[in-house]
């Protein structure tokens, strides 16, 4: 709790302790090696604020970590030199070395212990203790003090942002009123959170704890700030930065230290935030105790004034006689995902079956369903390589590029009412054209960078139509190329990540001097002045600068997180953005290849996909790497990396979950089971009927994976989540199942019109004079990509007797259509 000097031991200088220390830390591995460690393995304390968790893991005979610090008897030789609380806690008592003793279930291991000084601690300092307190209690997150307008006229800085704000609120604001510097228990500040007195927020801490007497002893020394005296934290690292704890096992002790510019360093856990991603399943303690209700995984992201860091905890069910059924992985992405499913004792579904895996293979690299005929084909083939030879096959097809050109529109937010009816196919044949050419994705994104000139001759430059001021271009850079969401920096330091409102602005000073040119905008709407429909021109206006909200500062553009800004003369700085974006910067193809892994199996790596930040890391990390590391390798191309994940059994796998991966959602175990989108849904059930849909002002063989723009105009496609187009986000194309969509299914006009049609499917094979069973076989392929089971067969066939034949046919695709198989990819 108090600001004490780094743990480093001065003048003492003996070789005797140098010489202990090193046969101790021997001592400590060997326990190590036994099957028990303590961490950290060397015991430093200086001051007589000071303190150290500690944490005893016992490693099982499978080799799971199992934390024991509590239960484990943890002694300190020679007795007097230090003590240890119940919850692993070391504490000076007087200058010398020792050793930290533990023992525990036979097993014993020792650390060495070195008590430097117990001069009293300095007074507590501001920015060093009370800010960190305030933020640890919650008293200046967003819905306490650190709120806009505050709260009950007391406002603080959002996560203890503005320490200059914070200490005038605090000492200076409303006369001084909230501290009392002869009687410093009594301050405001400390009776309301303490419950002494009515505290909308309620208690926030005892009166009788290190927090409380950190803020009196703050007070009494005269509330004054230690800007001049602190450090600056260099690294904030936390212990274990990551761990599969024992299966069975619901607890996790964790050790936050702070290391300091002035190279000291002290355990901080009791000091330190702790925000965790699950916080229904699982809770952590004041003291950094992670306790869990269950099975499942978090990430603890912890914080300590600027430092940030990370740990991430599994904890397995416990299943006494767990046996792996997922054989031997080969292909890189198995075997990553194998390694994290064997940890957390779960298995992996059986591979799906050829049906199943061929409609998802259609479905998910080219948006359709495959051909009666190329189902056929497919099932009746033996060959060991045959779903290898089919994905190679899909990649290359034409329908490819479009069903992919149509994910980048979303993101790009290709709509008419800035890009004008000419400009959104412009801008989408231009997409279509990237794709189907398998060019580079950083290469394209270059050009969509540095797009200048007019937007229907130089389509890339249209990201500059739907993102028309600086700070909406530099959140749609950030967001879509590297998978960061800096939104909340534009008001106030991001709360959850690194992100500055320097970094903000310093990113959309990129963007300031861009000026557009409209060229013959016919509205159709004269009351709206946002709809252009027609060319612009974009161009530079004088060098680009961004002022700084708060400080008032003329910002040059700054990369994020850097610190060369644009020289004085710059005009265009848009190639050198697009250099470091694109050039080396492994966040954006570790982006890139989370975004297309997330479009083939329904989940991403990181997710959601565009908010990667410490405190939502990776489920599985090695398998991020090792895709990442393909895709950079094959020069970030979008087709060899969809082959390649296609290719790998994790893709393969069935939706069927067992007993072990039921609840997994994570780490994919079995496949996702989703809602057909939009576009696909509708273009599923032309293909089946084989009625085209018409769309106004598109040509009649055009499928809806294929349309430009919002395609507003279509009920359908609203209907069942198609986005607007409006948000640079993954998440504005909605998934979820809704009344109205049952409602189109079972009656509505789509369907309906392609049932009646004369000349479709049905009609077109009754009048071949096709048999009844040949008639069956055909819609069950076209739907389902398989044949009917025999029981299937015997129902459709008993439906048919005595009813009208049309009519009757009718029903069977229409109960096909409405089925759970047809409506879902799975």
């Amino acid at each position: 709790m108090h600001r004490t000097p780094g743990q480093r031991v001065f003048g003492l200088g003996s070789i005797a302790i140098a010489i202990a220390i090193l046969i101790l830390a021997t001592s400590a591995r060997a326990g190590a090696a036994s099957g028990l460690s303590i961490e950290p393995p060397t015991i430093r304390l200086a001051g007589g604020g000071a303190r150290q968790q500690v944490v005893v893991t016992l490693r099982t005979p499978e080799g799971s970590p199992r934390d024991v610090t509590r239960s484990a008897r943890i002694e300190v030789t020679p007795a007097g030199l230090a003590e240890v609380s119940p919850g692993g806690v070391v504490r000076p008592i007087r200058p010398g070395t020792g050793t930290v003793r533990v023992r525990f279930d036979g097993k014993r291991v020792e650390a060495p212990l070195v008590v430097n000084h117990v001069d009293p601690p300095p007074a507590p300092g501001f920015r060093a203790d009370v800010v960190p307190l305030l933020s640890k209690a919650g008293c200046n997150m967003g819905a306490c003090h650190g709120n806009l307008s505050g709260k009950g006229g007391f406002k603080l800085s959002l996560r203890g942002e503005d320490s200059d704000l914070d200490l005038a609120a605090i000492a200076r604001d409303q006369l001084g009123r909230r501290v009392d510097r002869i009687a410093a228990a009594q301050s405001l500040v400390v009776q309301k959170p303490t419950g002494l007195l009515a505290h909308e927020g309620g208690l926030r801490f005892r009166p009788d704890s290190p927090e409380a007497r950190t803020l009196i002893g703050w007070i009494a020394a005269g509330a004054l700030d230690d800007a001049d005296r602190l450090p600056r934290v260099r690294s904030l690292s936390v212990y274990p930065p990551s761990r599969i704890v024992a299966p069975g096992e619901t607890e996790q002790q964790l050790i936050v230290t702070a290391t300091f510019d002035d190279g000291t360093s002290r355990d901080v856990t009791r000091e330190a935030a702790f925000d965790l991603s699950d916080p229904s399943r699982f809770e952590v303690s004041v003291d950094g105790l992670v306790r869990a209700t269950g099975p499942g995984a978090l990430a603890v992201a912890v914080r300590y004034r600027d430092g940030r860091a990370v740990s991430r905890l599994a904890f397995p069910a416990d299943r006494p006689g767990f046996a792996w059924h997922g054989g031997e992985a080969q292909h890189p992405i198995d075997r990553a995902v194998h390694a994290r499913l064997q940890a957390l004792r779960i298995n992996p579904a059986p591979q799906a079956d050829d049906a199943t895996f061929l409609r998802r293979a259609y479905l998910d690299a080219i948006g359709r369903l495959p051909a009666p005929e190329e189902a056929r084909a497919f099932l009746a083939k033996t060959d060991p390589s045959k779903r290898d030879r089919l994905i190679d096959a899909l990649v290359e097809r034409p329908e490819f590029a479009d069903f992919w050109a149509l994910k980048w529109a979303d993101l790009l937010r290709n709509e008419e009412k800035t890009m004008g009816d000419k400009g959104a196919w412009v801008f989408q044949r231009w997409l279509r054209d990237q794709i189907a050419a398998d060019v580079p994705l950083d290469a394209m994104v270059r050009q969509i960078i540095t797009g200048i000139g007019s937007t229907y001759q130089n389509p890339p430059a249209s990201f500059y139509r739907t993102n028309r001021d600086p700070t909406a271009a530099a959140e749609g850079v950030a967001q879509v190329f590297l998978g960061i969401r800096i939104q909340c920096a534009r008001c106030h330091n991001h709360p959850f990540d690194v992100w500055t409102q320097g970094d903000y602005y310093g990113l959309s000073a990129f963007f300031a001097n861009l000026g557009r040119k409209e060229v013959d905008n016919s509205r159709k709407d004269r009351l709206d002045s946002h709809e252009i429909n027609g060319d612009e021109i974009i161009y530079f206006q004088g060098p680009p600068r961004m002022t700084h909200p708060r400080t008032g500062a003329l910002l040059r553009p700054t990369v994020l997180r850097g610190d060369s800004p644009s020289p004085d003369n710059e005009e265009n700085a848009l190639p050198r953005l697009a250099d470091w974006l694109t050039r080396q910067n492994r966040q954006f193809d570790r982006n890139l290849a989370n975004r297309i892994w997330f479009h083939l199996l329904g989940h991403g790596i990181v997710d959601p996909v565009d908010d990667f930040r410490d405190s939502n890391p990776p489920s599985n990390p090695e398998l991020l790497d090792a895709l990442t590391d393909h895709f950079t390798a094959n020069q970030r191309r979008l087709r060899p990396t969809v082959a390649w994940i296609m290719k790998s059994r994790t893709y393969q796998v069935s939706a069927r979950p067992d007993a072990t991966n039921a609840e997994d959602e994570s780490n994919f175990s079995h496949a996702t089971v989703k809602l057909l989108p939009a576009e696909i849904l509708l273009d599923a059930i032309s293909q089946v009927l084989e009625v085209p849909e018409r769309f106004r002002r598109a040509p009649g063989s055009l499928r809806a994976t294929q349309l430009p723009g919002a395609a507003a105009g279509v009920p359908f496609l609203k209907t069942f989540g198609k986005p607007e187009r409006l948000l640079t986000c993954e998440c504005e194309r909605s998934e979820s199942t809704t009344l109205a969509q049952a409602f189109q299914m079972i009656n509505g006009p789509t369907v309906r019109h392609k049932l009646d049609a004369d000349d479709n499917r049905i009609g077109r094979l009754i009048a071949a004079h096709r048999d009844d069973r040949s008639i069956l076989e055909e819609l069950y392929l076209a739907a389902l990509g398989r044949e009917p089971t025999p029981a299937e067969h015997s129902a459709a066939i008993d439906y048919l007797r005595n009813r009208d034949r049309r009519t009757a046919w009718e029903d069977i695709a229409w109960a096909l259509l409405n089925s759970k198989e047809f409506l879902l990819r799975h």
